[in-house]
């Protein structure tokens, strides 16, 4: 009997599995996307525990929290909580993601793969009711934030000032035992292409960390609220740059 010969499998140049990978390459055109923005000022010595040199942690303690309901070419449509804390990276103020939870998983392994977004797998949802606009983030069985805002007046593009540029510590462990991380680098992404359709105002913006074993986000203490925003935009999330390798010789 003669044996079928199978075809040698090609290795994909973007990502795994090959049958097929669980993502394209970028850039990931982002539509239409709904987002809260919330700015609050924590403890400047949290962030400076959080924040990885070289970055230099906003003396302030300034961070933002936006939950999202985006529809992309390439993820599909899914929620997301981003909680960044602001820095500067060559003077420049950038957002240094803390964390981030949503409930895609192919937008979660294209986040931590390429740019290395700390992504984990969560339910988070994003609802307007009686002049409330409300979020809320849920991950291994518990709530771990409560964030809403009154809406208030329209607004423009200069009442949304923030950088629209990404820093990630990506961290990519060996496979071999007591073996240094086979990646540990910071690495930069800017927002392109950014375009505002609209932007409500908030009055009165909230936010709210509950405890959790597995996410403490409430050992970041919420000091005072400083605005809350409700916009709807197009975006595109392309390449980004590595601007620190923890491992270069």
């Amino acid at each position: 009997m003669t044996r079928a010969r199978v075809p040698a499998q090609r290795v994909s140049e973007s990502a795994t599995p090959a049958l097929p990978p669980l993502y394209g390459s970028p850039p990931y055109a982002y539509l239409g996307a709904w987002s809260l923005l919330i700015v609050f000022h924590t403890d400047p010595r949290v962030l400076r525990r959080i924040v990885p040199r070289p970055l230099v942690a906003d003396p302030t303690g300034t961070m933002s929290l936006t939950v999202s309901r985006f529809f992309t070419c390439g993820f599909g449509s899914y929620h997301e909580m981003v909680l960044a804390a602001v820095a500067k990276l060559d003077g420049r103020p950038v957002n240094y993601c803390v964390q981030l939870v949503l409930d895609n998983d192919i937008a979660l392994g294209a986040g931590r793969e390429i740019w290395g977004f700390p992504k984990k797998l969560g339910t988070v949802t994003l609802s307007e009711h009686g002049g409330v606009v409300r979020a809320t983030v849920d991950r291994a069985g518990g709530r771990l934030v409560d964030a809403a805002m009154a809406v208030g007046a329209l607004g423009g593009p200069r009442d949304l000032n923030g950088s629209l540029e990404y820093v990630n510590l990506k961290l990519i462990p060996s496979v071999e035992q007591d073996r240094p991380p086979e990646v540990m680098q910071l690495t930069s992404t800017t927002l392109e292409n950014f375009v505002l359709h609209k932007l409500v105002v908030g009055r009165g913006a909230t936010v709210q960390f509950h405890p959790s074993p597995a996410d403490p986000f409430h050992t970041i203490p919420v000091r005072e609220v400083a605005g809350g925003w409700y916009y709807n935009a197009d975006f595109d999330l392309g390449y980004g740059t590595v601007v620190h390798d923890y491992l270069a010789r």
